[in-house]
């Protein structure tokens, strides 16, 4: 299957798996990547086809400008035990670029991708934006308050 279609099948099984306030999201494909957003695209859940190195991340992304990427790691790194325990071990919090941080884990791609491959990772996916947007919000009330 091709990136693309297959991540527009991870989209068309997202929102049904999503609480019904996070359904109300953005999102676009991109190359080999589907990024859902909700309030701006310089913070957005990725799902990132990586064939060539046999691998899918799933994450959130900051890639705004260097001081709001490393506010939101700040936000994150305290509650890293918690989003550990509801996301899994293998959840990195991290610096990635000079300017880009990102909450994210790395599957394996070990086959090819598949009709059941892309509801997997829409159910992951899922679950990402039901732990953390809602600590995203809480920051961004506090902000605006």
């Amino acid at each position: 299957m091709r990136i693309r279609d297959f991540l527009l099948q991870v989209y068309d099984a997202l929102p049904q798996r999503l609480p019904e306030p996070l359904r109300d999201h953005r999102w676009r494909v991109r190359w080999s990547l589907l990024q859902v957003y909700f309030e701006k695209t310089t913070v957005h859940y990725e799902v990132w086809v990586q064939r060539k190195n046999r691998r899918i991340e799933i994450g959130l992304h900051f890639e705004g400008e260097q001081e709001e990427s490393y506010r939101w790691a700040q936000v994150l790194a305290p509650r890293a035990l918690e989003i550990q325990a509801q996301l899994g071990p293998s959840v990195e919090l991290e610096e990635w670029t000079r300017s880009w941080t990102r909450l994210h884990e790395t599957l394996p791609l070990t086959g090819d991708l598949t009709d059941e491959l892309a509801l997997e990772i829409a159910e992951r996916l899922a679950r990402f934006i039901e732990v953390l947007e809602p600590i995203l919000a809480e920051e961004r009330a506090g902000v605006a308050g």
